[in-house]
């Protein structure tokens, strides 16, 4: 197979400006694989569909142009396959970009894809569906849902915002939560959050000792709640020291399931995806491959 066959490029166009695309078709044409195939969508979910069939028709690598929902959909496919995964990341968040600090600039990731260097991470399901990242339910599932409207304008402001406005009116619910079988929460709480990749922007580590590695989820169960306590939380995440909050309950595991008293919004890599009243949350080890 040529170049051109063995890649295949997947664009949401609603998060891909002009500047960026015309830097990867020029990267993708200094290659010799300017005729690659090229699949547009209009709406993250959708990447799912078409790196499958660009799987099908002979991909081995799948370039992602999106945000963390486009790559999450993507990965969907991909990890079930022998593909590998390249990421141009053009989205609000990018933390999957950012947590496994790949490149982001056009030339820089077709030269990683031309290299053939990747590397090989754990991804994960809730309820079924594919996260990298983190999901859960709660105070986060409720800030993502708030900015929905704001983020393209205000970017990562809009999520400051809305994460502000569930600070001071969230209020807790009771939750049962197991690690690999074993009770490790019952009672008020007012995040369930499980991560693969822990990072957040600006360095900051919601979960510092999650890593797409280790075969394992980390999970925090967060039961602060007003805007002192919330205060409280984040001091704690900005030095790296939530294991010493008197609101956060941290542990690890391979399965993880959380049971609520009523339905609630979940989220899977920063998009809602409805709500549900108890989540099971799965481990897949070095099921995806990562262009970096």
């Amino acid at each position: 197979r040529t170049m051109n066959e063995r890649i295949a490029v997947v664009v949401n166009s609603a998060k891909l400006d002009k500047s960026t695309r015309h830097k990867l078709r020029a990267a993708l044409a200094d290659h010799d694989m300017g005729e690659s195939p090229w699949y547009s969508i209009e709406r993250g979910s959708d990447a799912a569909k078409a790196a499958s069939k660009a799987i099908k028709r002979g991909a081995q690598t799948v370039i992602v142009c999106g945000g963390d929902g486009t790559v999450r959909a993507a990965s969907e496919a991909i990890a079930q396959s022998d593909a590998s995964l390249a990421v141009i990341p053009s989205g609000t968040a990018n933390l999957f970009a950012t947590g496994l600090h790949l490149p982001t600039d056009p030339h820089d990731v077709i030269a990683a894809v031309v290299s053939g260097r990747t590397m090989s991470i754990d991804s994960a399901t809730c309820n079924g569906r594919a996260f990298n990242v983190m999901a859960g339910s709660g105070f986060d599932a409720a800030m993502i849902a708030g900015a929905e409207n704001g983020k393209t304008r205000w970017g990562t402001l809009a999520y400051v915002k809305s994460g502000i406005h569930e600070a001071c009116k969230r209020e807790p619910f009771h939750a049962t939560v197991t690690v690999d079988d074993q009770a490790v929460f019952e009672g008020l709480a007012t995040c369930v959050l499980v991560a693969n990749i822990g990072s957040l922007k600006a360095g900051v580590d919601a979960l510092p000792d999650a890593s797409p590695t280790d075969d394992r989820l980390d999970l925090a169960v967060l039961t602060a709640a007003g805007a002192k306590q919330w205060a409280g939380v984040m001091v704690s995440a900005l030095r790296g020291r939530q294991q010493f909050s008197d609101h956060a309950h941290l542990s690890q595991g391979t399965t993880i399931s959380a049971t609520f008293n009523s339905k609630h919004r979940f989220e899977l890599d920063g998009g809602c995806k409805g709500r549900a009243k108890s989540l099971e949350f799965q481990v897949k080890p070095s099921s995806l491959r990562v262009c970096s």
